[in-house]
């Protein structure tokens, strides 16, 4: 796969695979900050879970705002995979770690995801979920450019549950855990036994809201004794059920 490069406002240079969406996920994390609100903090050595590291924007922002933090980036889809490692590579980051799956409520090693080759962030199991998604963007994009946002391929990965990576890795603590699944994210939590609880101490979350899952994700966060902020994403369309969640251990 030949890999292509930009370079985003505040100079940092990556490789990517859909450049609108790059420019968009790169306003999410390094101008709004989206991820370190509403009470999250990062501090010098702490250990960070970046689930669904996409082409590792997040890993990177991380990277540059501490540097001596552990980062675990889990991205499943390989043809995404490749350019989270060549980024890595690129900024000669040494502190990150990173895995060819994903995580979700059980093993499973042959797990079918649809890939969007030019919008890779919005790759899901879920691919009815996005059918919302493609109208707010009819009503905004020439039919050529919603044709090209949607092209897609059904391609397989492989997924396991956060506890037994916990164990396989010997993690006794996760200072911060992002989830961003594309609608696999309550999923995410129940791979998480009882007893790992709590070692959860910040959770961050894009939770996209299908059949009560925002409900769902609050109660079980609030059971395992989180308190919650939830808000609309600013940069996401009012029509478009998408919440991000901040949750900090009590």
């Amino acid at each position: 796969m030949i890999m292509k490069k930009l370079v985003l406002p505040n100079n940092l240079e990556c490789y990517y695979l859909g450049k609108e969406e790059t420019e968009f996920i790169f306003s999410e994390v390094f101008i709004e900050q989206q991820y370190i609100k509403n009470g999250i903090l990062l501090n010098e050595g702490d250990c960070i879970f970046d689930v669904g590291a996409n082409i590792g924007l997040f890993s990177l922002f991380v990277s540059r705002l501490q540097k001596h933090i552990k980062i675990y980036a889990f991205e499943p889809i390989k043809e995404i995979f490749e350019v989270l490692q060549a980024n890595v590579q690129l900024h000669s980051i040494v502190n990150i770690s990173l895995f060819n799956y994903g995580l979700s409520s059980e093993y499973n090693s042959d797990k079918t995801f649809t890939f969007y080759p030019n919008m890779a962030g919005n790759s899901t199991t879920k691919p009815e979920e996005k059918l919302e998604l493609q109208e707010v963007m009819e009503d905004i994009c020439t039919k050529e450019m919603v044709e090209y946002f949607f092209q897609k391929k059904q391609v397989r990965g492989e997924v396991r549950t956060l506890s037994s990576v916990m164990s396989e890795l010997n993690i006794q603590s996760i200072d911060l855990l992002k989830i961003d699944v594309e609608g696999e994210e309550y999923e995410v939590l129940q791979g998480v036994n009882d007893n790992e609880w709590k070692k959860i101490k910040q959770i961050v979350a894009e939770v996209h809201d299908r059949e009560g899952r925002l409900d769902r994700f609050q109660k079980m966060l609030t059971a395992y004794g989180f308190d919650i902020t939830v808000e609309k994403s600013n940069l996401t369309p009012d029509t478009l059920d998408t919440f991000n969640v901040y949750a900090l251990h009590r």
